[in-house]
């Protein structure tokens, strides 16, 4: 009889743990599936700003190219200051696979890159810390929110940014764990979609030098100078972008630049709000990095995640302190405040007990903030009134409103939407 009453009792204590586990697993997979629905819902098969030459205006000149040198100058030729080759690349399969551009298609691939760039990171705090997915539930809450939704429904940056994001955390987990054939493979990823990726050049050559792995620094050096050298070949500052030299006798405003861009986790009504958690998540990721609270990778991210913030304060704070405060740039701080929450609920400098507060705390504090996002979007139909907009702009075109495209120069989008009519490259 008391076995008997043991097997129940452990039967039902099963039962209780499956339950906590299904639980678990519908609560981490709310963000992923909420994400993907808006996305399918409110993109929109229409071109807006950078993709009428990203992607009309490329299509249609590399089509009409009749040497592979053409073609292949045209692919790697300047857009701004980055090299978009992986958008090209993207591009031309859409248009291949499918016979003409399709901007929703475009879109939604766009984020996928940001959605594996997710799993990913759950995927190694799993397995280098042995972390339960209740531990992880805060991380898609805070990445998949709509801080940076600039991105979410704009087909060139979609795939530049969000791709970029997936191949630098590839790029720096190789590295942490010394694949330099794995570092070798996603380098020329990195910096053929995004300008941001020249800082793999001097954080991976840094590291191996660092580790003294020689054979692997040369390796790596030779290759990643090959693509540099390419990247560079015919470079040309665009002629409406500051100067680097006008933002070091600027340096009050840099400052704040930088500051403001660690701050952009969300939108904030004050610039000071912007400065102040900047400066809180700043040094505090610096501070858990320089201490070692963790392991190699989300030092290597912090470090990443800083120099970018100091790029972009070097290379574009002459367009105005608000500019940081974009959201296509908040990817980068939401990153930083993940690595931050894992490195502090893996430190063993902290009690269980605190770690489990933090935990409760950050879920809660995430989901809540996913779920308001939510509500407001829908709320005032955000995307919605987006959506329609551009849809809008398209018909009214068709109906004879020569100045209702998306794009600053109204006469060169009228041209490349035409040519790329005439060609069957697209159509709404």
């Amino acid at each position: 009889m008391p076995e008997a009453m043991g097997a129940v009792g452990l039967d039902r204590g099963s039962l209780e743990c499956h339950r906590k586990s299904i639980i678990i697993w519908l609560l981490f997979l709310i963000p992923l599936i909420g994400y993907s629905t808006v996305i399918l819902k409110y993109a929109a098969n229409v071109p807006f700003q950078d993709d009428y030459d990203a992607i009309l205006y490329f299509l249609s000149h590399f089509i009409e190219a009749r040497t592979l040198q053409e073609k292949l100058a045209l692919l790697f030729s300047q857009h701004n200051e980055h090299r978009i080759v992986f958008d090209r690349i993207v591009s031309l399969c859409c248009y291949y696979l499918f016979g003409e551009v399709n901007f929703k298609y475009l879109i939604v691939f766009g984020n996928l890159g940001w959605v594996l760039s997710v799993l990913i990171l759950v995927a190694y705090a799993h397995k280098s810390f042995g972390l339960a997915l209740s531990s992880l539930l805060p991380i898609p809450y805070i990445l998949l929110s709509f801080g940076h939704w600039e991105n979410m429904f704009f087909a060139m940056a979609a795939i530049q940014n969000y791709w970029f994001m997936f191949f630098a955390i590839v790029f720096l987990i190789g590295l942490s764990k010394n694949k330099i054939l794995l570092c070798c493979a996603v380098f020329p990823a990195t910096i053929f979609t995004s300008g941001g990726g020249v800082i793999f050049y001097l954080i991976g050559n840094a590291y191996f030098l660092m580790a003294r792995k020689w054979k692997s620094s040369i390796l790596f050096f030779v290759l990643s100078s090959v693509c540099m050298a390419i990247y560079f070949y015919g470079y040309h500052k665009p002629p409406y972008h500051p100067s680097v030299t006008e933002a070091i006798l600027n340096p009050l405003r840099t400052i704040e630049y930088f500051l403001v861009y660690w701050g952009n986790i969300i939108l904030w009504p004050q610039k000071q709000l912007y400065i102040i958690v900047g400066l809180i998540l700043c040094v505090s990721s610096i501070y858990l990095a320089i201490k070692r609270y963790g392991d190699v990778f989300l030092q290597l991210l912090i470090c990443f995640i800083t120099l970018i913030a100091l790029m972009a304060a070097l290379t574009r704070s002459g367009f105005g302190i608000w500019q940081a405060a974009a959201s296509r740039y908040a990817l980068f701080p939401l990153l930083a405040l993940v690595s931050v929450y894992i490195f502090v609920i893996t430190s063993s400098r902290f009690s269980i007990s605190v770690q489990r507060v933090i935990l409760v705390g950050a879920a809660v504090v995430a989901m809540s903030f996913w779920w308001a996002n939510i509500f407001i979007v829908e709320y005032n139909h955000y995307f919605m009134k987006m959506k329609d907009e551009r849809v809008a702009s398209i018909v009214e075109f068709d109906k004879g409103q020569q100045g209702s495209l998306l794009y600053p120069e109204q006469e060169r989008a009228r041209q490349i939407l035409s040519t790329a009519r005439q060609m069957h490259i697209y159509e709404y």
